[in-house]
């Protein structure tokens, strides 16, 4: 069994999302939900 890393630590506690447009990141990191538009975060 392989150690975890901080991204399946953070999944056992939290909702992860992601905000990117990149669709391949989308496929690689599995968040639960996410955003194609960067600027809907109000910075």
């Amino acid at each position: 069994m392989q150690p975890m890393n901080q991204l399946d630590a953070l999944k056992q506690w939290t909702t992860v999302v992601a905000d990117t447009g990149d669709f391949l990141q989308l496929a690689q990191f599995k968040p639960q939900d996410a955003t194609t538009n960067p600027g809907c975060d109000g910075h």
